[in-house]
């Protein structure tokens, strides 16, 4: 059996929820709580092996529930559930560790299926979004792929241009020309996939190549 936590400030629907598995599902949802400052507490208490959480709440949304219980060393395989399918929502669940995301207008076929992967810490998303997530993932290897095919010298001018210095300044300090250190910037770009020096920098900062004082 599935022991499933709901996450959901809507009480009707969570009710709904509740009624709609039965035991030869090979799921319960054993609690609900409407507020997830509420969940910390609960899971001292008792075992869950899936939450099933609202994206959408007033006072915590899912996500920073999410950040909430895994401050305090607590992992469980989490299922987002909502209305929307944007994908800032979805990026920012996946960034957060959530192995799947379900719209709320799902079968139940479909939410046997999520349930039982996520359970196995298996990703699951739903057909609506499915391709998104695909060309997300796609893109991120592409950002990556395209990292480690930067040269040492492209990496020294990404330094450069975070450092705040212009095509001049770099191409004095680095005894190249000027024309030369605009075609590193070009061919930069166009392996990170980037079209402004702001998300270059951001992107080298989150790869490593730029160090956060």
């Amino acid at each position: 059996m599935i022991h499933v936590i709901i996450i959901d400030d809507h009480d009707l629907f969570a009710e709904g929820m509740k009624s709609m598995f039965k035991t030869k599902d090979g799921i319960e949802i054993t609690h609900h709580i409407s507020n997830g400052h509420a969940l910390p507490a609960l899971l001292e208490q008792v075992k869950a092996d899936v939450l099933l959480m609202d994206i959408d709440m007033p006072e915590i949304d899912g996500i920073a529930t999410m950040e909430l219980i895994q401050k305090q060393g607590i992992h469980i395989p989490t299922l987002m559930l909502t209305m929307h399918q944007s994908m800032r929502q979805v990026k920012g669940a996946l960034e957060k560790g959530a192995q799947g995301y379900i719209l709320k207008d799902a079968s139940k076929k479909e939410l046997v299926e999520a349930i039982v992967k996520t359970s196995k810490k298996e990703n699951y998303f739903h057909p609506k979004i499915n391709d998104q997530v695909f060309d997300y993932f796609r893109g991120k290897n592409k950002n990556n792929s395209g990292i480690q095919g930067l040269s040492e010298r492209e990496k020294e001018i990404i330094r450069c241009l975070a450092g705040g210095q212009n095509s001049k300044a770099i191409a004095s300090n680095l005894f190249i020309s000027e024309h030369t250190v605009k075609t590193h910037r070009r061919n930069i770009m166009h392996k990170l996939n980037v079209k402004t020096s702001a998300a270059l920098i951001r992107l080298a900062i989150e790869k490593g190549i730029i160090e956060l004082a």
